[in-house]
């Protein structure tokens, strides 16, 4: 005898990290429904990732001076660490769970061209071309209606919604 408050199986949780509805290859006319991120969302992404990356870099260097290694940050050249910590913030936010903290908060994930789970190799390539000098310009060009940036193109990823309804593109 199951009580009224019983809660079924699988229910719903709102604290859930977001899931892609992508198989891991799909065919080429389900690829079509893939709902690309519109260029709001991207933009939000790169605002809450910038404060992730800042977030980040902190955490690291409380580490690193816990450990008695704060040299390590005071010697380093702030080009090349401000590099190599954008560098570890996307592929390793990527990599374990598909999104960064700014994808988390709007609700998009990275996947490759065909909907499947992109692999670390196409994570460091999709990072290091966001080094490309006025890459982030390059989301003024559409493809299909929503922003394709030169580090989705060289690396066959997508940023795709999922979850809410995006209709302004």
């Amino acid at each position: 005898m199951s009580s009224p408050t019983a809660q079924p199986a699988e229910s719903y949780n709102p604290y859930e990290a977001p899931k892609a509805d992508a198989p891991a290859a799909l065919q080429p006319e389900e690829r079509s429904r893939l709902r690309l991120a519109s260029g709001g969302r991207r933009f939000a992404n790169l605002i809450v990732d910038y404060v992730g990356l800042m977030l980040f870099t902190f955490l690291v260097g409380v580490v690193f001076g816990l450990l008695g290694a704060a040299e390590v940050f005071e010697q380093a050249n702030d080009t090349l660490l401000g590099l190599v910590m954008m560098f570890a913030y996307y592929v390793s936010m990527e990599a374990l769970f598909g999104a960064t903290l700014g994808k988390l908060v709007t609700g998009t994930r990275v996947v490759m061209e065909d909907g499947s789970r992109a692999g670390l190799g196409r994570l460091a390539i999709r990072t290091l071309c966001r080094f490309i000098p006025f890459e982030a310009f390059t989301f003024l060009t559409r493809r299909g209606g929503a922003p394709v940036g030169l580090h989705d193109r060289l690396s066959k990823t997508r940023v795709i919604l999922v979850r809410g309804a995006d209709d302004a593109r």
